[in-house]
Formats: C-alpha cells, structure tokens, sequence
C-alpha cells in the first residue's frame, strides 16, 4: 500500500496535522507510526502531576550527558518570523491557530479562543484558590512584580504575575489524540521506525526524494510524503541515521551521507529548572499540601500543580546583563539594538509551590530559565536507533544565562527570606538548604554560592527545540531542505527560543502545519 502520508511519532504535533488533514480530506491515506504504547486510559496519563510519570514505563529516561557549566512572548514569536523571512511565523501569524486550539476560561476575544478542542482551567475557574493566595500576591508586589491585566500571562505579554492555567478538565488531561479524534486514520503502535527511505537522484540536478521508512525490523513502508514529529531528540537522531546530517557526524558511524547538513542536531534549547525547599514557620497553620488541613482533601486541590500563580519577570540591572553579554561576545553591546536590550525580554519564571514535603513543612520555590543563550546539541551514539542519542542542553554555557539565574535567586531570595514581605516575615522560616553545601539561601548569598548551588541542581522542564531549525535545516513550508518529500512538524523546527511552556507554540505550528502541507499538495495536483 502507498500511504499518502507517513507521520513519524504519534505525540500532540502528529496527532493533530493528521486529524486536520483528514478532516480537510477524508479520503487520504494518513498511516502515523509510534514508538510508545497507547497510554490513553492510563490514571498516570490521565492526571498526572509534575513527577509520576519520570522514570516510568512512558518515560524514554533520556540523560544529559555531563554538564560542565551547570519582551515578551509576542516578541518571541515576532523575531520568529523575522529571523525566517516569513509573516506566517510571527505573533499575528499564528495567533488565529493559536486561539483555534482554545477554549479559555479568560473572556478575551483577541488573544483567547471559546469554541476551540482543547480546555484550559485556572485556579479561579476550578474554585482553588490557595490559603497562601493573597499574602503571596502582596509579596510579590512589594518585591516591584505586579499582577497582569486580568492576571493574563497568556496575552501576548507576560511580564507580571498572572494565574496558573493547565490544559486540563477537572483534573482530566486533554490529551491531544483524544481531543483530535484519529478515527480513519491507521495508527501504529509500539513500533519504532529506523530510517527514511530515501531514493538517489538521476542526476546532480535532482534533489534525494523520501519515498517511506524503513522499521526497526527490516519491514519497509513506502509514502508519497513522509512528516517528521518525533520531537526535537529522536527526530534530530532520526535525520542522521538515515544520512542527512553533519558529514564529520555520520563518517563516525559509517552512514552513507544523503545530505550534508551541519545544523541538524545543532541550536538544541531547553528551558533550565532549578528548585529549593523552603520550611514554613507554622507547619500547622496548613498552608501546604500534605498538612492536615480539610481544605485539600476537596477533589479540585488535586486537579493541578498546587500553585497560584505563574510569575514572569525581566531583568532590571540592565546594565549587569549587558557587562554580560559582553563577556560572551567580546564587545560591547548596542542597547538600542541587542535583542536582549532592546526591550524587555522575559528571563524567569517563578513558581511557588505549596507542596515541598509529606508532611506540608515546606513549600518549593521553582525557577526556569526561559530565554537561554546557551545552545547544545544532539549527536549520535552510534548508528542504532535503540541507542538513544547524546543529548547535551549545554546549560549555563553563558555567562548570560548564569546572570539571569543568579537575578532570578536573588528575587526569590526577597520574596521568601525578607522583612520586605509578609511571606518573608510571617510564613517563611529559611531555606533548607543542599546536599554538599553548608550554608542555605539568604540574603546574603554571594554569586559564586548561587552559582554552585544551580549548577549542582539545575535540571530539563522538558521543553527541548531548535535541532532542525526553521531557515537552516527546514524552509518556511517546514519541508527539509536538499530533500523532497519530507517535512518536520515538531518542536524541532523552532529557530528562536520561545519564552514560555511550549504546548501553545507547538499546537500553533502544528494548526498552521496541516494547512500549509495541505494547500501544497492541493496545488500540485
């Protein structure tokens, strides 16, 4: 059978091109191939929280290899268009895909959809609020963080505190092949695919053509297009071993090279996640998860992340970021021009957890790094695709994004450990501190202190991009360049990093995805 289009990886970005593809054209023949089991009726899929699924059987307990240097969103989404030379890609571009996912509970008809597939709850839709909620937005605002119009951070800029939205039903994840139903589409499951078939040109006027994939088993699939959306680490591990990649990479592992294409696997960005525990005064009080207080045991304080608020902020010494940026590239940096300078950028985002231990003793206090400058790699293992790749986030490669942390601390720091706050004076008794270190965060913390406390700690939200990028490995139609037939739909095309989680932005690209693909191929009929 020739399949109309093969999709490799069965996550959010395949299901949803697919679904729309069928639905603009009933009659294809769409065949979407993944790796994983069909988890859809599993609890821990169903309701997760931030740590029951890691490590577990649909985890692909990827590893870092050693680390040695451990304006807003709008913007983002502008430079994207920018850096790529193409409209489509920007904020206004992909706004109306954007509010086509959405059924927001944020009445806002220019930046939040109402009738789309996917719901969104708020703490103040599900009737959450926290005990903590109003002493930590006081606190906030005496540390100079003020509340977003309608506590939006999802409104193009987030610089502020806004109120923690999941996409979520009472609790129930919307899980993107639920919601985009795959019915008349064939899925396979458990099945891992090895390479892409690729045929070799008449001539050195023709470009390689992919002509389906071949499995881990030897059986071979043949497509008119095959659509990448195996995520930013097995796609990238993907491209290579079927021979399109950094030659010097793939002489290694003596894989024919189709393409010679330095940038796959290169420009690879996570956002960094650090956390610290922070023991409360009164335990009793019951202002934490896991203390005895019957406010938690109602079914909606277990229907997300035990949070208010998902705080966003800048940088204010302007004038440290740019001795930074200086450090990194040599000289001086232009304010007026230095995209890091020439407006505010979101850098950190704040979560402050009323969850830290059994016993409801401590609360946590998360930072992620949403704009690194630091940028790593993924290369291969070997030429077997069941040896998962090296992976290398690079984290805290710059002296940027070392600053942007420690400023990052440093605000949490006066959050929680100050008499400037009510937080700091009444609920907060100190951090607690590291394994490996003796002293704890305070006040008076040197830099070399946070910065070996971040880098023995920092870890991966799960938000890997850039490693097939938009303008070098693929064009603004997301087909691979040098190589006909062949597309990438996933989180690896991203060419900027995006300063947010990125479910937004992939469900984005993959709206705009189904449209562009279709509309093609609709004209070269």
């Amino acid at each position: 059978m020739l399949w109309d289009y093969i999709f490799v990886g069965g996550g959010l970005s395949a299901s949803v091109v697919s679904n729309r593809l069928h639905h603009l054209d009933p009659a294809l023949k769409i065949l979407v191939i993944e790796a994983g089991a069909n988890a859809n009726n599993d609890p821990s899929i169903i309701y997760p929280n931030s740590t029951n699924l890691i490590g577990g059987e649909y985890d692909w307990k990827y590893q870092t290899i050693p680390q040695v240097h451990l304006d807003n969103r709008q913007f983002d989404f502008d430079l994207w268009g920018d850096t790529v030379g193409d409209h489509r890609w920007s904020y206004a571009g992909l706004l109306p895909y954007m509010k086509l996912t959405e059924t927001a509970p944020v009445h806002d008809p220019a930046e939040h959809g109402s009738k789309g597939p996917m719901h969104i709850q708020g703490i103040v839709s599900t009737n959450r609020e926290f005990p903590l909620r109003n002493k930590t937005l006081q606190s906030w605002q005496a540390v100079g963080v003020h509340p977003l119009p309608n506590n939006d951070g999802n409104a193009g800029n987030p610089l502020g505190i806004g109120d923690l939205f999941e996409n979520k039903i009472q609790g129930r994840r919307e899980i993107a092949d639920n919601v985009f139903n795959l019915a008349g589409i064939t899925v396979l499951t458990e099945t891992l695919v090895s390479k892409i078939l690729l045929s070799t040109p008449k001539s050195h006027h023709q470009s390689p053509e992919a002509t389906g994939v071949q499995l881990v088993n030897g059986t071979k699939i043949q497509g008119k297009e095959i659509i990448l959306a195996a995520g930013a680490i097995r796609t990238a591990q993907l491209l290579m071993l079927s021979g399109i990649g950094p030659s010097d990479e793939l002489h290694k592992f003596k894989i024919p090279v189709v393409l010679n294409q330095p940038e796959v696997g290169k420009n690879f960005a996570d956002h960094g996640l650090f956390g610290a525990l922070w023991s409360l005064k009164d335990p009793s009080a019951g202002y934490a998860i896991g203390s005895s207080n019957p406010l938690f045991n109602e079914p909606q304080y277990g229907w997300g992340t035990p949070a208010d608020f998902l705080v966003s902020t800048g940088i204010t010494d302007k004038a440290g970021l740019a001795a930074a940026i200086e450090k990194d590239e040599g000289k001086k940096p232009d304010p007026k021009k230095h995209p890091l300078l020439k407006r505010d950028r979101t850098f950190n985002e704040h979560v402050f957890q009323y969850a830290g231990t059994p016993d409801g003793s401590a609360v946590t206090f998360a930072l992620i790094n949403l704009l690194p400058t630091s940028r790593g790699s993924v290369t291969l293992k070997s030429a077997n695709i069941n040896d998962v790749p090296n992976i290398d986030p690079n984290y805290h490669a710059t002296e940027v994004d070392k600053f942007v942390a420690r400023e990052g601390i440093r605000l949490q720091i006066a959050f929680a450990n100050s008499n400037a706050t009510v937080i700091g004076r009444d609920i907060i008794a100190g951090e607690l501190g590291a394994p490996g270190f003796n002293e704890t965060f305070t006040t008076k913390s040197t830099d070399a202190y946070i910065d070996a406390r971040i880098a023995a700690g920092l870890g991966s939200t799960f938000h890997p991009m850039g490693t097939a990028a938009m303008g070098k490995v693929v064009d603004t139609n997301l087909r691979v360049k040098g190589i006909n037939k062949l597309r990438i739909v996933d989180t690896s095309v991203f060419p900027v990093v995006i300063t947010a989680h990125l479910q937004v932005a992939t469900y984005a690209t993959a709206y705009q995805a189904a449209d562009i693909i279709y509309n093609s191929n609709k004209c070269s009929k």
